[in-house]
């Protein structure tokens, strides 16, 4: 009888222990409690060995009835290789659970299911490869899920189950190549998704079938190459869309169709050599345009046509630098944006903005006159690697090397084409430093008076003056030949 007494006593006595107090040196955890040893709401937790799933120290925590936020961080390799999902089922009142550099590789389904206090589940740097079906399921309350820099590779649908009010979805800095169409179709409340920094290089618009209250879409730094038509149509309240540091080489004219609520727009670092001309017709929101870091030879009038009222405010935005572009009357559009615009920032950076110059006939009179107050800029080696990859090069000839380097072999297959372009040598000049009337006109197009202080029509004459004078010239010539010949036979036979 009174051994039967002293062993309950001992399971009380063991129940009762404080986690946050535990002294001995060879215990696989140490936890530390933020509001002392008693009813503190935030625990943090070293994991120092391997913890088994049924080691007795994890009742420890019941000690702490008012814990909102754990935390667990492994020290050691290996371990923690699981969620204590019976832990979490045991802590009513957790809101917040974080868990750092454990080794989970495969979450099982429902290991997060029925959870209705948490909040928020941070799961980065966990070493996840795998996920299942009803990973997480039926939490009533939970809004944040981080899942960054793991290396999940998949993202297969019902995996994300039952979730009202998920709010954010963290998937950054994963191994991600496959997301299964409709695999967010149940995350009708998600606001923001987070997919940078991965290896998705296929967009189409059932990946993001059913999120229909995203206001962010994050795709930076993947391998997409191609916007196909209307790929973002069922995220119709998306605010902003990132598709910088991407291989983006094609956008179709209809890629952004029914985008009325877009407003940040990142296409920069991608491989655009040219634009359709109504792109962005089914997104006349957009303030915030970056287009930097491209291979772009021109941005016209029609381009961006559609938000040119949204870049004259205060809060517009447009970024062209380190293009390709050539300095020609399709550019002149900036000269009317750069004097509207009430963003100064804007202005400036319209002001710096440099476009290659051919020295060809139609320009020999703007060479000459800027000849002694605008000599050509210096071309650091970085302005060269940005601006001469050559991806077609047929169009992209002046952009090539041989605008840099000039010692081709005369025997190579290229040296007529280089012959060909002896007379089109570039030179790289900032935009306003040129004349607007003097600009090269290769193709004449109908542009909006009031956007465009352009004079096309004078350059044509200037130039059809320049012929016809270049005509005479050579009639001359040729009058003198011939009488400078009968003269000569004149002589002779006399």
């Amino acid at each position: 009888m009174s051994k039967t007494r002293d062993k309950k006593k001992n399971v009380k006595e063991t129940k009762e222990v404080n986690i946050c107090d535990i002294l001995g040196q060879q215990a696989p955890i140490y936890c530390y409690c933020n509001d002392g040893l008693h009813n503190s709401s935030v625990v943090s937790c070293l994991v120092l060995s391997k913890f088994e799933r049924t080691d007795p120290m994890w009742n420890y925590f019941k000690s702490q009835t008012q814990l909102e936020k754990l935390t667990f961080t492994v020290r050691q390799l290996d371990s923690l290789d699981y969620v204590p999902n019976h832990l979490l089922r045991n802590l009513k009142n957790l809101r917040i659970i974080v868990f750092q550099h454990g080794k989970f590789h495969k979450l099982a389904s429902y290991t997060f299911s029925n959870l209705n206090s948490i909040v928020e589940i941070n799961l980065s740097g966990n070493m996840i490869v795998e996920m299942s079906n009803y990973t997480f399921e039926d939490m009533q309350n939970l809004t944040f899920i981080n899942l960054d820099y793991n290396r999940i590779f998949e993202i297969i649908r019902d995996t994300f189950v039952k979730l009202p009010n998920l709010r954010k979805l963290n998937l950054n800095h994963n191994n991600i190549s496959i997301v299964h169409d409709k695999a967010f179709k149940l995350l009708g409340s998600l606001q923001e998704l987070e997919l940078s920094n991965n290896q998705i290089s296929v967009i189409t618009r059932d990946m993001f079938y059913g999120l229909r209250n995203l206001k962010r879409l994050n795709l930076r730094g993947n391998r997409i190459s191609l916007l196909g038509e209307r790929s973002f149509v069922e995220m119709s309240e998306l605010a902003e869309l990132e598709l910088d540091q991407n291989q983006i080489i094609l956008i179709t004219e209809r890629a952004f169709d029914s985008m009325r609520n877009l407003q940040r727009l990142q296409l920069n670092d991608n491989q655009l050599t040219s634009l359709p001309p109504n792109f962005l017709v089914g997104a006349p929101g957009i303030n915030f345009l970056d287009l930097r870091d491209n291979l772009l030879k021109t941005v016209t009038f029609d381009n961006v046509k559609p938000i040119m009222t949204n870049l004259y405010e205060i809060n517009g935005h447009l970024y062209l630098s380190e293009n390709n572009l050539i300095c020609d009357c399709k550019l002149t559009w900036i000269w009317g944006l750069r004097n509207e615009t009430k963003n100064t920032k804007l202005r400036d950076a319209l002001e710096e903005l440099t476009c290659f110059l051919e020295s060809n006939n139609a320009t020999q009179k703007i060479n000459r006159e800027d000849l002694g107050r605008n000599q050509q800029p210096e071309i650091s080696d970085e302005y060269v690697d940005n601006n001469s990859r050559d991806y077609d090069n047929e169009d992209d000839e002046a952009e090539s090397g041989g605008y840099f380097d000039e010692s081709d072999d005369e025997n190579s297959s290229n040296f007529h084409s280089k012959n060909n372009r002896e007379d089109r040598k570039c030179c790289i000049k900032h935009l306003f430093d040129l004349k607007v009337e003097e600009l090269p006109c290769p193709q004449r197009e109908d542009l909006m008076a009031s956007e465009q202080p352009s004079s096309r029509h004078e350059n044509a004459r200037v130039g059809s003056s320049w012929f016809s004078s270049g005509s005479i010239s050579v009639q001359a010539g040729q009058s003198v030949l011939v009488a400078s010949l009968l003269l000569l036979a004149i002589l002779f036979f006399t």
